[in-house]
């Protein structure tokens, strides 16, 4: 999903060259010029979001960055309900913040927007693993992977979460799996 969207805009560009170079201040302060001048464009919003969250070494939740980043974030999917950018980077922030039951919810929000999203499917699946949901994680896994193949080098722990549902034997085997019944041989 992109964080930028195109945009001819020149301070615009030159805020996600910023933000790609890891210079977050400076394009936050570019973002924020860009938004004093366009006020309702939601994607400078998100952007902006993300910088100020990615500003923080250890973001908090009553950082006042970490507010306005929420509410940038808020004030951007009510401006654009059809778009699921907005939705989703609140769920990436509330993970980043610890808030994992809330950002669930956004995610599956944003689902709910675009259905073909394998990153919130993905972010869906950790969480539940982080929360030892392990039979939920392999099925959201599954699912995220079946949307994007590429995501596979982030799937490291399945195996783990697998042992732990009981769809997978010590020797890696694996057993009693649900997707196993619908074809026994494989």
């Amino acid at each position: 999903m992109p964080l930028f969207r195109r945009s001819r805009d020149r301070q615009y560009q030159q805020a996600a060259r910023l933000l790609s170079e890891g210079r977050t201040e400076e394009a936050a302060e570019k973002l924020r010029e860009f938004l004093a001048r366009h006020p309702d464009d939601s994607n400078a919003m998100v952007s902006l979001a993300v910088a100020l969250v990615q500003v923080q070494k250890e973001p908090t939740l009553d950082s006042s960055n970490t507010q306005e980043a929420l509410a940038l974030l808020d004030q951007a999917a009510d401006l654009n309900p059809r778009d699921p950018v907005a939705v989703f980077n609140k769920g990436v922030c509330q993970r980043t913040l610890g808030l994992l039951t809330e950002a669930l919810e956004s995610f599956e929000a944003a689902l709910e927007i675009e259905d073909r999203l394998p990153l919130a499917i993905l972010h869906m699946a950790e969480i539940n693993y982080e929360m030892e949901n392990w039979e939920k994680a392999v099925e959201l896994a599954r699912l995220a992977l079946v949307r994007d193949p590429g995501i596979e080098g982030a799937l490291t722990w399945v195996p783990e979460a697998m042992k732990n549902a009981g769809y997978m034997d010590e020797e890696g085997n694996v057993v009693n799996a649900p997707w196993e019944e619908a074809n026994p041989d494989g």
